[in-house]
Protein backbone atom coordinates (compact mmCIF):
# COMPACT_ATOMS: atom_id res chain seq x y z
CA UNK A 1 0.00 0.00 0.00
CA UNK A 2 1.07 3.35 -0.69
CA UNK A 3 -0.32 6.90 -0.70
CA UNK A 4 1.16 8.42 -3.82
CA UNK A 5 -1.01 7.06 -6.69
CA UNK A 6 -4.13 8.05 -8.40
CA UNK A 7 -5.82 4.92 -7.44
CA UNK A 8 -4.77 5.94 -3.66
CA UNK A 9 -6.31 9.17 -4.21
CA UNK A 10 -9.59 7.62 -4.94
CA UNK A 11 -9.18 5.04 -2.07
CA UNK A 12 -8.51 7.46 0.33
CA UNK A 13 -11.04 9.96 -1.12
CA UNK A 14 -13.97 7.27 -0.17
CA UNK A 15 -12.74 6.62 3.04
CA UNK A 16 -12.71 10.08 3.65
CA UNK A 17 -16.23 10.03 2.68
CA UNK A 18 -17.84 7.23 4.80
CA UNK A 19 -15.91 8.34 7.82
CA UNK A 20 -18.16 11.92 7.39
CA UNK A 21 -21.00 10.21 7.02
CA UNK A 22 -20.55 7.72 9.55
CA UNK A 23 -19.62 10.50 12.29
CA UNK A 24 -22.72 12.91 10.65
CA UNK A 25 -25.43 10.01 11.11
CA UNK A 26 -24.10 9.85 14.43
CA UNK A 27 -24.15 13.49 15.41
CA UNK A 28 -27.61 13.53 14.17
CA UNK A 29 -28.81 11.06 16.98
CA UNK A 30 -27.41 12.73 19.83
CA UNK A 31 -30.05 13.49 22.23
CA UNK A 32 -30.29 17.13 23.59
CA UNK A 33 -27.19 17.97 25.23
CA UNK A 34 -24.83 15.48 23.33
CA UNK A 35 -22.94 18.05 21.36
CA UNK A 36 -22.42 19.74 24.89
CA UNK A 37 -20.91 16.73 26.71
CA UNK A 38 -17.01 16.34 27.32
CA UNK A 39 -14.73 14.94 24.63
CA UNK A 40 -11.52 12.85 24.77
CA UNK A 41 -9.67 16.24 23.82
CA UNK A 42 -9.52 17.95 27.64
CA UNK A 43 -10.25 21.44 25.91
CA UNK A 44 -13.03 20.49 24.09
CA UNK A 45 -16.94 19.63 24.44
CA UNK A 46 -17.99 17.39 21.68
CA UNK A 47 -19.28 20.39 19.53
CA UNK A 48 -16.18 21.94 19.66
CA UNK A 49 -14.54 19.12 17.87
CA UNK A 50 -17.23 19.25 15.38
CA UNK A 51 -16.29 23.19 14.91
CA UNK A 52 -12.81 21.98 13.89
CA UNK A 53 -13.81 19.24 11.86
CA UNK A 54 -15.63 21.90 10.19
CA UNK A 55 -13.15 24.18 9.22
CA UNK A 56 -10.85 21.51 8.38
CA UNK A 57 -12.66 21.17 4.91
CA UNK A 58 -12.92 24.88 4.26
CA UNK A 59 -9.25 25.23 4.79
CA UNK A 60 -8.13 22.14 3.02
CA UNK A 61 -10.43 22.72 -0.05
CA UNK A 62 -8.76 26.29 -0.16
CA UNK A 63 -5.21 24.38 -0.45
CA UNK A 64 -6.31 22.10 -2.77
CA UNK A 65 -8.01 24.65 -5.27
CA UNK A 66 -4.53 26.38 -5.09
CA UNK A 67 -2.33 23.62 -5.48
CA UNK A 68 -4.52 22.22 -8.44
CA UNK A 69 -6.36 24.99 -10.04
CA UNK A 70 -4.25 28.08 -9.83
CA UNK A 71 -6.64 29.39 -6.97
CA UNK A 72 -5.06 32.44 -4.94
CA UNK A 73 -3.33 30.81 -1.66
CA UNK A 74 -5.33 31.24 1.32
CA UNK A 75 -3.68 34.05 4.06
CA UNK A 76 -2.98 33.69 7.52
CA UNK A 77 -5.88 36.18 8.44
CA UNK A 78 -8.37 34.33 6.17
CA UNK A 79 -7.37 30.67 8.17
CA UNK A 80 -7.84 32.81 11.27
CA UNK A 81 -11.59 34.47 10.40
CA UNK A 82 -12.58 30.69 9.57
CA UNK A 83 -11.31 29.46 12.37
CA UNK A 84 -12.80 32.71 14.28
CA UNK A 85 -16.07 31.68 12.91
CA UNK A 86 -16.65 28.36 13.63
CA UNK A 87 -15.43 29.24 17.00
CA UNK A 88 -18.39 31.67 17.71
CA UNK A 89 -20.90 29.00 17.19
CA UNK A 90 -22.89 27.70 19.91
CA UNK A 91 -23.50 23.97 19.80
CA UNK A 92 -27.25 23.73 18.74
CA UNK A 93 -25.64 26.03 15.43
CA UNK A 94 -22.86 23.69 14.30
CA UNK A 95 -24.51 20.87 12.42
CA UNK A 96 -25.95 22.90 9.32
CA UNK A 97 -22.58 24.49 8.70
CA UNK A 98 -20.66 21.27 9.45
CA UNK A 99 -22.97 19.51 6.36
CA UNK A 100 -21.80 22.39 3.91
CA UNK A 101 -18.79 22.38 4.86
CA UNK A 102 -18.46 19.14 4.29
CA UNK A 103 -20.55 18.54 1.26
CA UNK A 104 -18.39 20.96 -0.65
CA UNK A 105 -15.28 19.74 0.10
CA UNK A 106 -16.47 16.53 -1.04
CA UNK A 107 -18.12 18.03 -4.08
CA UNK A 108 -14.67 19.03 -4.90
CA UNK A 109 -12.60 16.34 -4.41
CA UNK A 110 -15.26 14.65 -6.67
CA UNK A 111 -14.71 16.54 -9.26
CA UNK A 112 -11.07 16.39 -9.15
CA UNK A 113 -9.68 14.35 -12.73
CA UNK A 114 -7.18 11.58 -12.88
CA UNK A 115 -4.20 14.22 -13.70
CA UNK A 116 -5.20 16.33 -10.59
CA UNK A 117 -5.50 13.47 -8.42
CA UNK A 118 -1.73 12.19 -9.45
CA UNK A 119 -0.19 15.51 -9.02
CA UNK A 120 2.74 16.36 -6.40
CA UNK A 121 1.28 19.67 -4.52
CA UNK A 122 2.59 22.31 -1.55
CA UNK A 123 0.89 20.99 1.52
CA UNK A 124 1.33 22.44 5.17
CA UNK A 125 4.25 19.55 5.53
CA UNK A 126 5.96 20.21 2.42
CA UNK A 127 5.20 18.89 -1.07
CA UNK A 128 2.77 15.48 -0.75
CA UNK A 129 1.15 13.45 -3.27
CA UNK A 130 -2.16 14.29 -3.29
CA UNK A 131 -3.35 11.09 -1.97
CA UNK A 132 -1.09 12.04 1.25
CA UNK A 133 -2.77 15.10 1.62
CA UNK A 134 -6.50 13.52 1.54
CA UNK A 135 -4.51 11.17 3.87
CA UNK A 136 -3.80 13.67 6.43
CA UNK A 137 -7.68 14.93 6.50
CA UNK A 138 -8.67 11.28 7.01
CA UNK A 139 -6.32 10.73 9.90
CA UNK A 140 -8.17 13.73 11.50
CA UNK A 141 -11.32 13.04 11.26
CA UNK A 142 -10.85 9.63 12.07
CA UNK A 143 -8.86 10.61 15.37
CA UNK A 144 -11.60 13.51 16.27
CA UNK A 145 -14.45 10.76 15.40
CA UNK A 146 -12.84 9.09 18.06
CA UNK A 147 -12.34 11.60 20.40
CA UNK A 148 -16.44 12.44 19.79
CA UNK A 149 -17.59 8.76 20.09
CA UNK A 150 -15.23 8.52 23.50
CA UNK A 151 -17.69 10.41 25.50
CA UNK A 152 -20.50 8.10 25.41
CA UNK A 153 -18.17 5.04 24.81
CA UNK A 154 -14.94 4.49 26.74
CA UNK A 155 -14.26 1.09 24.39
CA UNK A 156 -14.85 3.27 21.27
CA UNK A 157 -12.28 2.01 18.53
CA UNK A 158 -10.90 3.57 15.07
CA UNK A 159 -12.33 3.11 11.67
CA UNK A 160 -11.04 -0.70 10.83
CA UNK A 161 -11.48 0.24 7.45
CA UNK A 162 -8.90 3.29 7.40
CA UNK A 163 -6.48 1.49 9.39
CA UNK A 164 -4.31 0.35 6.67
CA UNK A 165 -3.80 3.95 5.40
CA UNK A 166 -3.68 5.37 9.04
CA UNK A 167 -0.68 3.36 9.55
CA UNK A 168 0.78 4.17 6.41
CA UNK A 169 0.60 7.96 7.43
CA UNK A 170 1.38 7.81 10.92
CA UNK A 171 4.17 5.44 11.05
CA UNK A 172 6.80 7.21 8.90
CA UNK A 173 9.98 7.56 11.08
CA UNK A 174 9.77 11.54 10.64
CA UNK A 175 6.29 11.12 12.00
CA UNK A 176 6.53 9.34 14.58
CA UNK A 177 9.51 11.03 15.91
CA UNK A 178 7.28 14.19 15.90
CA UNK A 179 4.41 13.21 18.14
CA UNK A 180 7.35 11.18 20.62
CA UNK A 181 8.34 14.21 22.82
CA UNK A 182 11.71 13.30 23.84
CA UNK A 183 11.60 16.43 26.97
CA UNK A 184 8.85 13.71 28.24
CA UNK A 185 10.26 10.42 28.25
CA UNK A 186 11.08 10.37 31.89
CA UNK A 187 12.99 7.10 32.56
CA UNK A 188 12.77 5.59 29.06
CA UNK A 189 15.16 8.70 28.06
CA UNK A 190 18.10 7.20 26.58
CA UNK A 191 16.48 3.64 25.65
CA UNK A 192 14.77 1.71 23.45
CA UNK A 193 11.44 0.90 22.87
CA UNK A 194 10.18 -2.06 20.41
CA UNK A 195 6.86 -1.64 19.23
CA UNK A 196 5.01 -4.88 17.84
CA UNK A 197 1.74 -4.67 16.70
CA UNK A 198 -0.97 -6.75 14.96
CA UNK A 199 -3.94 -6.66 13.13
CA UNK A 200 -1.99 -6.01 10.81
CA UNK A 201 1.50 -7.59 12.29
CA UNK A 202 4.10 -5.10 12.39
CA UNK A 203 7.43 -3.81 14.06
CA UNK A 204 8.87 -0.18 14.74
CA UNK A 205 11.81 0.65 17.31
CA UNK A 206 12.40 4.02 18.74
CA UNK A 207 15.84 5.25 20.01
CA UNK A 208 15.39 7.93 22.42
CA UNK A 209 18.75 9.43 22.12
CA UNK A 210 19.96 13.02 23.71
CA UNK A 211 19.75 14.66 20.02
CA UNK A 212 16.68 13.10 19.43
CA UNK A 213 14.20 10.19 18.46
CA UNK A 214 15.55 7.98 16.09
CA UNK A 215 13.13 5.37 14.36
CA UNK A 216 13.14 2.56 12.44
CA UNK A 217 9.88 0.35 11.38
CA UNK A 218 12.15 -3.15 12.04
CA UNK A 219 12.78 -5.23 15.08
CA UNK A 220 15.69 -4.16 17.18
CA UNK A 221 18.98 -6.06 17.67
CA UNK A 222 18.25 -5.33 21.78
CA UNK A 223 15.72 -3.67 23.81
CA UNK A 224 15.17 -1.63 26.98
CA UNK A 225 11.02 -2.11 26.53
CA UNK A 226 9.10 -4.27 24.84
CA UNK A 227 5.82 -3.25 23.83
CA UNK A 228 2.48 -5.60 22.46
CA UNK A 229 -0.24 -3.84 21.43
CA UNK A 230 -3.45 -3.94 18.29
CA UNK A 231 -2.01 -2.14 15.54
CA UNK A 232 -5.17 0.28 15.99
CA UNK A 233 -3.76 1.11 19.57
CA UNK A 234 -0.48 2.07 18.40
CA UNK A 235 -2.16 4.67 16.66
CA UNK A 236 -4.52 6.15 19.55
CA UNK A 237 -1.32 5.76 21.60
CA UNK A 238 1.36 7.71 19.53
CA UNK A 239 -1.72 10.66 19.27
CA UNK A 240 -1.89 10.58 23.15
CA UNK A 241 -5.30 8.52 22.55
CA UNK A 242 -4.75 5.37 24.53
CA UNK A 243 -4.42 4.65 28.18
CA UNK A 244 -1.88 3.12 29.15
CA UNK A 245 -2.61 1.50 32.41
CA UNK A 246 -5.81 0.62 31.44
CA UNK A 247 -4.76 -1.60 28.23
CA UNK A 248 -2.32 -3.34 30.91
CA UNK A 249 -5.18 -3.67 33.07
CA UNK A 250 -7.13 -5.90 30.36
CA UNK A 251 -5.04 -7.73 28.49
CA UNK A 252 -4.76 -5.43 25.60
CA UNK A 253 -1.22 -4.28 26.30
CA UNK A 254 1.94 -6.17 27.06
CA UNK A 255 5.07 -4.25 28.72
CA UNK A 256 8.30 -6.04 28.90
CA UNK A 257 8.88 -3.54 32.07
CA UNK A 258 5.28 -2.53 33.58
CA UNK A 259 7.14 0.04 35.64
CA UNK A 260 7.74 2.06 32.82
CA UNK A 261 4.08 2.21 31.87
CA UNK A 262 3.94 6.23 33.75
CA UNK A 263 6.62 7.13 31.06
CA UNK A 264 5.31 5.56 27.74
CA UNK A 265 1.93 7.22 28.63
CA UNK A 266 3.90 10.73 28.88
CA UNK A 267 6.30 10.01 25.68
CA UNK A 268 2.83 10.68 23.63
CA UNK A 269 1.15 13.19 25.17
CA UNK A 270 -0.83 13.84 21.32
CA UNK A 271 -2.10 17.08 19.85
Amino acid sequence: MSLETVDDARRIRGLSRAEYDRLLAYLEQLPPGGLAEQSACSDWQVYQVVSHLGSGPEINAARLESALRGAPPQTDEQRKAIWDRWDSRKPDEMLPPFRQANDGYFELLDSLGDDELGRVIPWFVGPVPVATALAFRLNEQALHAWDIRWARDRQARLTPEALPDLLQLNLEPARVGNLAKLERAGQLAGKTIQFVYSHPEGALNLRLEGDGVKVSPDLAAASDLSVELPAEALVRLIWGRYDVPAGLSSGELELSRPELAESLQALFPGR
